[in-house]
Formats: C-alpha cells, structure tokens, sequence
C-alpha cells in the first residue's frame, strides 16, 4: 500500500457486529483499502496509533446503539477514544441505530468528524473514497456534521438496493442471519426500523438470498436464519394492509431449503432474530413454515394486552389478533413465544393488567411470554419518554408466570438501562437539550 492509501478500522463487538459486517462489505474489497476489525476501544487507539504512525490515512468508524452507551460507563470511555484518534489525525465516524437518532449528540458531545444518518453503505463508501483520492468527505450525501458548532446535513440520499450490496464479507468467512428485507410501513412509535430504513419494504431478491445462503454452507455453516422487520414480511406490499405474500416466502423457503438440502443445512424463519406480527400468523403462512422450517417455536409480537396501548403506540393489530395467531401457531404445532413490553409511556396500571390477563390467556394456550422493559431511544416518536411506573404486584405477577416456566426475558436489566439512558440524556450525552 502507498502512503495515500486508507485504513479503516472498526470497532467490532458482540453488539454491533451484524451492522459493521454489512459496512465492511461495501469498503473491504475497494482498492487502496485496507479494512481492520477490532474487539475493544484500546485496541483500536493502539492500532489506529500504528496506522498513523506508519504514515497512513485512518478511518475510525463505529456503528453504535443506544444501549450500547448506557452498558458499564461506555459512553466515558467511546468520548475519551475518539478525542485521542482525532489528536492522532484519524477521521472519527460513527453511524447505526443510534447516530441517525442522535446525530446532533454524536457530534457536540462525542465530536464525531462524521455521523451517518440513516442506511450507511453508499454513505460510508463513498466518504472512505473521498478521504482516499484527498476530495472532502463533506459533500457526501447522508452525512452530519459539526461546522464550528453549526450542524449541517449533506441531505437525504436514495435508499439502499440490498442487491447491491452484500450483508456480510462472506469472502472472509464472516456470516450473520442474511437480511432478507428492509424498512417497515407500520412505524411503531418505540423502534427506530421505519425511522432508519424507511416505511416501505425492500426485499433482497431470492436469487441473492440463494447465493449467501450456500456460500455460508460451503464454509461448513448449518442453521440458516434470516434477519427481517417481520419474520413473514418478505416480498409484501409496503401498504400494511396487505398481509402476507405467502407465494414470495414459498419461493424463498423452497430456493433455500433446496439448497441446504445439498448441505445437511437447516433453516429457520418467524423465529430469532425476527418476530412475526400476529396479524401475519394465518391457516397460509403456518402451514408454509411448518412444510419447509426447521424452528419449533414462534416468535409473536404483542408488545401489550391493551387495545388502547397498542393504537397509542402505532402497532396496526389488535388484542384479538395476538390471541388468533397464537390459536393458529399452537394448531400447527408451534410453540407461540410472545414478546410483550412493560413501562410503555403512557401505560396505566389498568393497560398493565390487560397485558397480564393477555400473557395469562396465552399461558393457558400453550405459549411462552418473552418479557421486555421499554427501552427509551432517540429518533423515535416516544424518544426519551419516561417509561410508566410498574406496580409492585403486577412485577409480582409476571415474576410468577416466569417462575412457572412459561416466562423469561432481561427486563428487569431493561428497566435499570431505560434508566441509565435517561440519566445520560439529563446530562447532554444522549440527544443534548438547548
């Protein structure tokens, strides 16, 4: 490599990988680049320091969440880094979930050279070749930055073709669950999907799928898992009323699972890492998945047990909706799990009882509930709203389904993080208040 050539240097951890493996997949194989991937923030001071010292350009890039900022004093530790790779002459960027929900945070508080708001491959790709052929990174659409304190956005950029680009640098023998769609039209008012991606599904084609699919096999992989806004999402219409296209999954499901078949591959979908909407579990779509997958439970998003929470939060389905998908998952021999989400803001204690009287019913017809804690998330229409109060005898109750084996989840974790975010918030990190 010359001395104009680029390093870019990732941190790469347990909470960002699957993000970071769909950006160093658009910049590993461009010429004049070389792509380091790097476990912890020391780690990636020392090697950004030899870089440099080596007479390189670097790039510090980072794709961050929320939570992530909120976990063991990390926030401290990511403003110290990236104010000792700037003295060093590296350009700081940072992208993901969070810097499109906080781009103005990332850049006064952290100082960031560079946030990327939204969908990041074209992005990125083309700041890294900016920075390469010496152009300014600054009129790169998609990007936020600190003008002598003066925010500036380069503007919106079209959405990403996901066959373009592939989800992981297979090349490496790097693989993650394989992206099969993108964005969301239902927009619910406490995740970030519709408010990065988009409100329209766009699917990856299943000619794509099939190819990472049996390059992931050929690298002795086994079980293939998909990740996607809805498990039974792929090749719908983006108008929400539409339901399910249970030709497209057949396509998809009979292309993949032939493929793993040559293999000893097993295939998974409506189970992790993507929940299925219960409005999507239909007579069609579980006797699809229960002819080709090789999943024995469903993941169903209920998220409440009260109809007023559900319409306050932009959820498009009903109480009912969620007791008749877990009827038709149970009938197909699935085991339904149910995601439900206490401390919503705005939730009564009457709202949280409705959830329990929901969480009991299911109980009674075979499932399992997945408890969550609201987590509070810039970007989204309920923000940093603070989670309701959770009575002491509704914890009780729900501890009780947990202790008969028909219930788990962190949130109690969940709780004590929502909490953490909103103390970093009261002090300018997350989302700073004029």
């Amino acid at each position: 490599m010359s001395s104009s050539d680029v390093h870019v240097v990732f941190l790469y951890n347990k909470y960002s990988k699957y993000s970071v493996n769909a950006i160093v997949a658009t910049v590993d194989t461009l010429k004049g680049v070389r792509v380091n991937l790097v476990e912890n923030l020391e780690k990636m001071v020392e090697i950004s320091y030899v870089v440099r010292t080596r007479g390189y350009k670097c790039i510090a890039a980072f794709s961050l969440l929320t939570t992530m900022l909120a976990t063991n004093g990390f926030y401290a530790k990511l403003k110290d880094a990236v104010g000792k790779l700037k003295q060093m002459g590296c350009i700081t960027v940072c992208g993901g979930p969070h810097a499109s929900g906080d781009p103005v945070g990332a850049c006064l508080y952290f100082g960031f050279d560079y946030v990327v708001v939204g969908e990041g491959e074209e992005s990125f790709k083309e700041l890294v070749l900016a920075t390469r052929d010496n152009l300014d990174p600054r009129n790169v659409k998609g990007i936020v930055y600190s003008d002598h304190g003066k925010i500036v956005y380069t503007g919106r950029r079209d959405q990403v073709d996901l066959d373009r680009y592939p989800p992981f640098p297979y090349w490496r023998g790097i693989f993650n669950p394989i992206e099969i769609t993108r964005g969301c039209p239902y927009g619910c008012f406490y995740c970030q999907v519709s408010y990065m991606h988009g409100f329209n599904y766009r699917h990856r084609s299943v000619d794509a799928v099939s190819f990472y699919v049996e390059e992931f096999l050929k690298k002795g992989g086994r079980d293939i898992r998909f990740v996607s806004p809805s498990g039974l999402a792929y090749g719908a219409s983006s108008a929400p009323k539409r339901g399910v296209n249970v030709e497209a999954i057949e396509t998809l499901l009979q292309a993949v699972v032939k493929i793993a078949g040559k293999y000893c591959g097993r295939v998974f979908l409506g189970s992790f890492p993507s929940e299925v909407r219960p409005d999507h579990v239909t007579e069609d779509s579980m006797k699809l998945l229960k002819k080709y997958v090789c999943n024995k439970a469903i993941i169903i998003g209920a998220q409440s047990g009260s109809q007023r929470i559900l319409k306050a939060i932009g959820r498009g389905h009903t109480v009912g909706d969620v007791l008749n998908a877990v009827e038709i998952a149970t009938k197909y021999g699935f085991e339904p799990h149910v995601d439900v989400i206490l401390g919503i803001p705005g939730e009564s204690e009457e709202d949280m009882r409705e959830t329990l009287s929901l969480a009991k019913k299911i109980v009674e017809l075979g499932g399992k509930i997945h408890l969550h804690h609201y987590i509070p998330l810039p970007g989204t229409p309920l923000g940093l709203k603070r989670p309701a109060l959770i009575p002491l005898q509704i914890r009780k109750d729900f501890a009780r389904i947990v202790g008969m084996g028909k219930g788990y989840g962190k949130w109690s974790e969940q709780e004590k993080l929502a909490q953490s975010i909103l103390e970093l918030h009261y002090k300018g990190v997350i989302a700073p208040r004029a």
